[in-house]
């Protein structure tokens, strides 16, 4: 009871207020909520581009020569006589929201140099404006251009979107400012609508350009590099194969958690308006 006394006399109170307890899980989750997205955003391997060996052998039927290089991860197509002029190289690839990257490590490249495979950048970035340098791969139809550029736009908005609402954030809760602390909860659900559309739209564009089987309807040859003179293989675009990768599904939990940010957020700025952050530390 002496302690008591003493500790009541003294003003020192060793209880927390429960509503800190919230703003610390509110920033805990919105920092991984945030770091989640953008690490999605900003890597390469939203989809990846890999060749079905038994399709390749089955549509090849004697038309053209397949040689299976690198312990079957490279093909190489050559014309099916006694030239054996090279044709082209089917490669595995993934890409990002604004990327294309060649499967293959600087080494063995260097090994499939032997074999005729041509100097090429190891990858495209579709934001500097072209594919210069880059042999073999040609313009996307315009189908697959609009849709590669909606979801290059949406993913630059949803950045742009958090960094603005970590700015927001940061002044509302060190400035006491209940109406900028719930601006920031608005600012989170919408990088999360936009986050959900990039999503959204790198999960199907490849479901809108299957519709032929005998030549690829989106016009691209995504996994194909071609030599000088080559030529692309269309009777072989069918056998490949493409797969979401582990970039899409963390962009699918970052946009669960900023949906679940935005939430405490609001929740937040509701708490703030009876209790003043002031008053829960002190």
């Amino acid at each position: 009871m002496e302690s008591t006394e003493a500790d009541d006399e003294s003003g020192w109170n060793c209880s927390v207020h429960p509503s800190v307890f919230f703003l610390l899980g509110t920033l805990v989750l919105t920092t991984c909520a945030t770091a989640m997205l953008c690490g999605a955003i900003m890597t390469d391997h939203w989809e990846e581009v890999t060749w079905d060996q038994d399709g390749l052998e089955t549509l090849a039927n004697n038309t053209v020569r397949l040689k299976w290089l690198l312990d079957g991860t490279v093909v190489r197509v050559s014309t099916n006589d006694e030239k054996d002029a090279l044709k082209a190289f089917l490669v595995p690839m993934h890409g990002g929201i604004w990327t294309l990257c060649v499967s293959l490590t600087d080494e063995e490249i260097r090994l499939l140099r032997h074999v005729g495979f041509p100097p090429v950048i190891t990858c495209v970035n579709y934001l500097s404006g072209g594919n210069d340098g880059m042999k073999g791969y040609e313009p996307r139809a315009d189908w697959q251009h609009r849709m590669q550029n909606l979801s290059i736009s949406c993913a630059l908005v949803c950045l742009i979107i958090l960094g603005s609402a970590a700015l927001v954030g940061a002044f509302g809760v060190c400035q006491h400012q209940i109406s900028a602390v719930l601006v920031t909860g608005v600012m989170y659900l919408l990088a999360a609508s936009f986050a959900l559309f990039t999503l959204t739209i790198i999960h199907f564009k490849r479901v809108q350009s299957k519709p032929r089987l005998d030549m690829d309807a989106d016009g691209t040859v995504d996994g194909v590099v071609l030599p000088y003179g080559g030529k692309t293989p269309e009777s072989l675009l069918t056998a490949r194969i493409f797969t979401t990768s582990w970039s899409l599904d963390l962009g699918w939990g970052g946009v669960v958690l900023t949906v679940m940010t935005s939430v405490l957020w609001i929740l937040l700025s509701k708490i703030m308006r009876f209790n003043p952050i002031s008053s829960m530390i002190n």
